[in-house]
């Protein structure tokens, strides 16, 4: 409840965990103490104990929640030099987190920290692949410039940062397409054979006329996307044409044809595009539930009138 006399009496107590795993710096970052984690930081409090349910440390629990002091606690931990490299429970470091929120300024804070920019995920992703999902080019561009990340790395798929900006296919796409090109980004097929042209032609609009403003874009930079072809024999333009999902091998989707024949077009685009649709739900629905848990602990401590910092 904000009393640092308490805490400094507990230190004995400090890397002591509850049943949720929480050390005192954990609860200090839920309750929005930013001078009591400025002096758990300080002293030698630990900073990477992770807790039990989403194996967050503190500095990952403080950007999940994001309190009103997120940024400046934020600051205070990392000054202690924590692990940036540590991994949650999804195998996703700090990093990939501020990528998933989309915190530009606490993109800022922590590239000051040096982190390895292009640590990867369990589908070897980096931050950079999950800003270009996002759409964000302000993100990116902070990944790219100040990070100096991999504009050309790719994931367990063999999918680019450029292959997921058009895989997600935000409103800001053309932009983003220029920006990557701009800083060398290259239009390699991934491991179905499928070029970046090809992940736009897979997740356009349905409603859209080939070639979209996005393909217009990837056309300029790379001419000879037009006549490359995936696994599966077929174009990009060809794959828009029939809505074929080509990332399915040929026998696969042979069979798939035989038992949905009366399957429309938008019905199999949207298909092919699920997987991206829950990567780029998680955010969303990760911060929903930080938030919950936030509300539901004040509330809590409200009705008890009391509450305190020893886990």
């Amino acid at each position: 409840n904000g009393d640092l006399d308490k805490v400094i009496e507990l230190r004995d107590q400090w890397s002591h965990q509850n049943k949720k795993g929480e050390t005192a710096l954990h609860l200090a970052v839920t309750e929005d103490q930013l001078e009591i984690v400025k002096h758990l930081v300080s002293n030698g409090a630990p900073l990477n104990i992770q807790d039990k349910k989403n194996k967050f440390t503190p500095l990952m629990l403080c950007l999940a929640q994001q309190p009103p002091h997120f940024v400046e606690m934020l600051q205070a931990i990392l000054k202690g030099k924590p692990d940036l490299s540590v991994q949650d429970s999804t195998g996703q470091t700090i990093l990939h987190l501020c990528a998933q929120y989309e915190e530009e300024e606490s993109m800022e804070v922590l590239l000051r920290a040096k982190p390895k920019v292009d640590a990867v995920d369990p589908k070897k992703m980096t931050a950079l692949h999950v800003a270009a999902g996002k759409g964000n080019l302000d993100i990116v561009k902070l990944l790219v410039e100040r990070g100096h990340a991999n504009v050309n790395a790719v994931d367990a798929k063999g999918n680019s940062p450029l292959h997921w900006a058009c895989i997600a296919n935000g409103s800001g796409l053309v932009p983003l397409i220029e920006y990557f090109v701009s800083k060398g980004a290259k239009a390699v097929p991934n491991g179905f054979g499928n070029t970046p042209l090809h992940a736009e032609a897979m997740h356009c609009d349905t409603s859209a006329t080939w070639p979209t403003a996005a393909a217009q874009a990837l056309l300029a930079a790379f001419p000879d996307l037009a006549g490359e072809v995936n696994k599966n024999g077929l174009t990009a333009q060809q794959t828009f044409d029939q809505g074929i999902d080509a990332e399915e091998p040929a026998a696969a989707k042979e069979e798939d044809a035989k038992a949905s024949a009366s399957s429309s077009q938008k019905t199999k685009r949207d298909q092919s595009g699920a997987a991206n649709e829950e990567f780029l739900e998680t955010a969303a629905a990760a911060r929903a539930a930080a938030i919950a848990r936030t509300k539901k602990k004040a509330n809590k401590q409200a009705q008890a009138g009391s509450g305190g910092l020893s886990p």
